[in-house]
């Protein structure tokens, strides 16, 4: 048989870096110097491999330059690795080009893939904001980054921008969280933390948010930088009814007793029930239950001590409330 015909045969011999025992019998008598004829069981393999070598002026095969064959093979392996490394590189950019076309720039959505990106955008958006800033971090945050985080929180709070911070209850326990706060709320920074999950999002002035990639898990290293209107309004709307859940806090490491009788969503409960809104239509406008804005006035009758809500409606109409009704 022609030696053509069996490499045509044996493509399994490329793909097993073993020798079968006919090629091991094989290269033995050719390394001692033996020529065989291309029809020799075993010799198709070694060709394959590089182990033979044919002598075209004889017809015969010899055992190649085993040093010289190992290099070859070595060499031929390490182009295939090269090989599947720059498929590897370009299907993971290829991937990320499908994420991003996903929601392409100029409607309002783009898609930050990496940290980096992540972070240029907030710092840029925080650099520029114009009057408000509001955070809410439900995770850790390393002490070193806090601390850098100080240094350009003062200088954003110097220009008079309205900077507000949510945090876990868990964060009062943590001795980098408890330092950034108490130097960031003594420039008039508001902190508050929630017992409860809240979601990941920075909301800078009414026209742009970045929040979390909630595609499977919550992902602190992907993104959404967002400046549609009407997605702004929902996160922001996201961020008031979390706000409005959590507990003031300046850097202790327990709560402080609250030195007012009201929250931020009752004293709106009040102040709607003062413009003629019944109950039903405030819960509408909250966004809340009926259930809820009934519980909210039912512990205001308890901290005002009173029992109808004509009574609690004149006690916000007085002079005792005057500093409640000025919050927020």
């Amino acid at each position: 048989m022609d030696i053509t015909t069996r490499e045509s045969t044996t493509p399994h011999s490329m793909s097993s870096l073993d020798l079968s025992a006919q090629g091991r019998t094989l290269l033995r008598r050719l390394v001692q110097g033996e020529q065989v004829e291309g029809s020799e069981p075993g010799c198709a393999e070694l060709a394959a491999h590089g182990l033979a070598v044919h002598d075209p002026h004889h017809g015969r095969w010899s055992a190649a330059d085993l040093y010289h064959a190992e290099q070859t093979a070595l060499a031929r392996e390490r182009a295939a690795i090269a090989h599947h490394l720059r498929r590897m590189q370009q299907l993971s950019e290829l991937h990320g080009q499908m994420r991003s076309a996903e929601l392409p720039r100029g409607n309002g959505v783009e898609f930050l893939d990496r940290l980096e990106l992540v972070t240029a955008a907030i710092t840029q958006a925080m650099d520029s904001a114009k009057s408000t800033i509001c955070t809410a971090h439900p995770g850790d945050r390393e002490a070193a980054t806090l601390h850098a985080a100080a240094i350009s929180d003062l200088a954003i709070l110097r220009r008079g921008i309205s900077y507000r911070t949510l945090y876990p209850d868990t964060a009062r326990a943590r001795a980098g969280e408890q330092e950034w706060v108490a130097k960031v709320s003594a420039h008039g920074a508001e902190i508050r933390t929630l017992a409860t999950g809240f979601e990941r999002m920075i909301l800078v002035d009414n026209n742009f948010a970045v929040v979390s990639d909630h595609r499977g898990e919550p992902n602190r290293r992907t993104a959404f930088a967002v400046t549609h209107p009407g997605m702004i309004a929902l996160f922001h709307h996201i961020y008031t009814q979390q706000w409005e859940r959590a507990e003031p806090w300046t850097g202790g490491r327990f709560r402080q007793r609250s030195e007012t009788l009201t929250t931020s969503r009752s004293r709106r409960i009040l102040n709607k029930l003062r413009e003629g809104r019944t109950l039903k239509q405030i819960a509408g406008e909250l966004d809340v239950s009926l259930r809820t804005v009934n519980n909210d006035l039912n512990k205001l009758y308890e901290a005002v001590g009173v029992d109808t809500m004509f009574a609690l409606g004149a006690w916000w109409s007085s002079e005792a409330a005057a500093k409640e009704r000025k919050l927020d």
